[in-house]
């Protein structure tokens, strides 16, 4: 299952969306389960990488891949934008993080990246790929694991499986938290499958307790269990915050599709 790779470029806020096809996509009469990867400057060849090896070992089906991120010139560029872009607020960044976002643009753009996202961009890929609409997984890391957390809370029936790995759900004086109480009781609420990770050596990130708030969080998660979701955390033993991201794919795929 080797890849074939497309790139979309898009006017808006320099966006780019690249697009691998499994080996034979050509040949088959048939739709395919998409996994998109935000972050894709970090995560998309991760993805790529793990879905053809478990593809060989046939712990998953065949997929197309979906990495969306933007045309930067550097990684302080795509930082920036990111940060802007997977936040749902305009909100104060903690010091522990606070060096990194630097002159970083205006935060608390994820509403209109959301609908880009759903409403113009993947209805496009639907529209010119054998992509599944009923199989479609949204992978995720910090902030744009919080991303996937506001849209799971928000727009639910945007897809039927969740990868967040070490999700940033400290935003806005964990403002995440505000949007699942709000969820379960007004809906709509997710069917499906939601893998959280969180790196065992990253219990604190400078004054902010990663492992505490993504426990804290699996644990409403998993009050929702039932017929049609279900959930699990994995602590991945010896990763740090930026190390998470081959093993929280490796173990999240093999979960949400075992």
């Amino acid at each position: 299952m080797l890849w074939q790779r497309e790139v979309h470029h898009y006017k808006k806020d320099g966006r780019v969306i690249h697009v691998a096809l499994p080996e034979g996509y050509r040949a088959r009469a048939t739709s395919y389960p998409v996994l998109v990867c935000l972050d894709a400057q970090w995560i998309f060849g991760t993805v790529c990488d793990a879905a053809l090896n478990l593809g060989l070992a046939r712990l998953l089906p065949r997929v197309i891949v979906v990495g969306v991120g933007w045309n930067r010139a550097t990684a302080r560029e795509v930082v920036h934008s990111r940060a802007a872009a997977y936040t749902p607020t305009a909100a104060p960044i903690p010091e522990a993080v606070a060096r990194s976002m630097a002159n970083a643009p205006a935060f608390g753009q994820a509403p209109e990246f959301q609908h880009w996202l759903l409403d113009e961009a993947l209805p496009e890929l639907q529209a010119n790929y054998a992509i599944d609409a009923e199989q479609q997984t949204l992978i995720g890391h910090s902030l744009s694991g919080l991303f996937g957390l506001y849209t799971l809370f928000t727009r639910p029936q945007a897809f039927t499986r969740w990868l967040l790995a070490s999700p940033s759900s400290w935003w806005d004086n964990r403002l995440i938290f505000d949007l699942e109480k709000t969820n379960r009781s007004e809906g709509p609420h997710a069917k499906g499958k939601v893998f959280l990770s969180v790196g065992g050596e990253e219990t604190w990130v400078g004054d902010i307790p990663m492992g505490e708030n993504t426990e804290m969080l699996h644990a409403r998660l998993a009050e929702r269990r039932s017929e049609d979701f279900d959930t699990t955390l994995a602590v991945l033993e010896g990763e740090l915050h930026h190390s998470t991201i081959p093993a929280a794919v490796s173990r999240g795929l093999r979960w949400l599709y075992q």
